[in-house]
Order: C-alpha cells, then sequence, then structure tokens
C-alpha cells in the first residue's frame, strides 16, 4: 500500500473515531508564551500534558512520548532562536535535553524534563528581553565568535569576516557588552572552558589547546583575570559555581 492510500485510511479512521490533532495555533501559542520570557507562565503545571491529540508516532507509549518531547525541544528552541537567543547556545542546550530525552525510561523522567526544557529556555529569553538588546554587528561577531571558538580567534578575523574595520567592531563591543571585541573573544573562551571543566576530566592542557589559546598559561591567566581563581581551583570547587567577573 502505498503512503497516499495510507494516508487516505488513516484520515478515515480519524474521522470516523472524531479525532483530530491538537490545532497549530494552540501548540504555536504554547512556544510563543516560551520565546517571550515571561516567567508567569512558569507558575503552571509544565509537566501535565494532555498527549490524547498528539498523534501518534510510536506504539510503544513511552516511546511515542520520547518522540514528542523531541519535537517540542525543537520547536521551542527554533521559537527562541527567532526570538533572539543566540543559536549556538540554543542548539547545544536542545542537544543535551534530547540526550537527557533519550535516556528516560519513565514517563515521570520525562514529565521532569519537560519542565527543565521550558524552564531553561524561558529563563534565557527572560535574561534577553531584561538585558540590553545586541545592535546587528555585535550578535553577528557574536555569532561567528561561538561557531569558531576552537580557532585562535584575532579582532582582526572577526571584523574581515563581517566586512567591518577592527578598531570600529571593538568599540561597538565595548559599548553594547563591557568587553573590547578582543577581551569578548577570550571571555566566551573562558565561558566556554567552565562547561568543560564541570563537565569533564579533560586536562587544562588539552583545553586551552582545544579552544585555540596561545599556551596553558594564557588559558590559566585569562581564566583568573576573568574569574577570580585558576582552571583547577575553579573545578576543584564545585559550590564555587557563580564567579563574577574580576
Amino acid at each position: 500500500m502505498n503512503v497516499k492510500k495510507e494516508l487516505q485510511n488513516l484520515l478515515a479512521k480519524q474521522q470516523e473515531e472524531e479525532y483530530f490533532h491538537i490545532s497549530m495555533e494552540e501548540e504555536f501559542a504554547f512556544y510563543r508564551d516560551i520565546a517571550s520570557g515571561n516567567p508567569d507562565i512558569l507558575q503552571g503545571d509544565i509537566a501535565s500534558q494532555n498527549w490524547e491529540h498528539m498523534g501518534t508516532l510510536s506504539a510503544n507509549p513511552l516511546q511515542n512520548m520520547k518522540y514528542h518531547h523531541v519535537i517540542l525541544i525543537a520547536m521551542i528552541t527554533r521559537f527562541c532562536i527567532e526570538g533572539g537567543l543566540e543559536p549556538e547556545q540554543s542548539f547545544t542546550l536542545s542537544d543535551l535535553l534530547i540526550r537527557k530525552v533519550d535516556q528516560c525510561t519513565t514517563p515521570e523522567e520525562l514529565a521532569g524534563i519537560k519542565v527543565e526544557a521550558v524552564t531553561a529556555f524561558t529563563n534565557a529569553m527572560h535574561e534577553l528581553r531584561q538585558g540590553k538588546a545586541l545592535s546587528y554587528h555585535v550578535q553577528h561577531g557574536v555569532d561567528y565568535i561561538v561557531r569558531h571558538m576552537s580557532h585562535p580567534l584575532s579582532s582582526r578575523e572577526v571584523a574581515t569576516a563581517l566586512g567591518l574595520h577592527p578598531e570600529y567592531l571593538s568599540k561597538l563591543f565595548k559599548k553594547e557588552t563591557g568587553y573590547t571585541l578582543q577581551q569578548y573573544i577570550l571571555h566566551k573562551k573562558c565561558e566556554t572552558s567552565c562547561y568543560m571543566l564541570k563537565n569533564s576530566n579533560i586536562s587544562c592542557t588539552d583545553i586551552s589547546s582545544f579552544l585555540g589559546f596561545a599556551s596553558c598559561s594564557h588559558y590559566i591567566r585569562c581564566f583568573h583575570r576573568e574569574y577570580g581563581v585558576t582552571p583547577g581551583q575553579y573545578r576543584r570547587n564545585e559550590d564555587l559555581t557563580d564567579y563574577s567577573r574580576h
């Protein structure tokens, strides 16, 4: 039986059983609420979800829920990117959450992942809305830096990629982020290394090499200037995860 015939049979069966999918507007309204960054939506019962009209993607109930959670996370991710959230941050968070979905073995665990996903993206969008929006050039500069994080980036390379003068772009970065362009490059590299320090056993030497620092000692100096501790101290002090810029 070809797909067209199968589709016609399935539509006829759903019509007979008076089964209809949730409306696209209702579904998209939920994504838009998250992308708005309104923290009020976190006050409701996020975990509760009526799966009855979300479609059957698998005969296995748990697998069916997993598929829908993956779709949910993918859609939220794209709505938030459209709303201004940094693409690389969004997709990396999405990948992390989808991997968690894949490891779930119970509906209760999946419900917890849904709460985690909605909370993480809503809070990220709220912070974005509270902060000052970045200009077109600075946002594209940030995107370029994130996408080339493992390269030994220079201000000139970033500016050239954007077709701008390095000094002009650096002034824009300083005005909007508080960092010059070169300082921001090092800031993002150190920020990325925090995740690697907390979630892997990769040595500081390998981290510095992966992130394109001139040397391990250069990485340690930059990290200490940014957070007030060395990478080794940061890794050992698991409770001290909220370091401020120094």
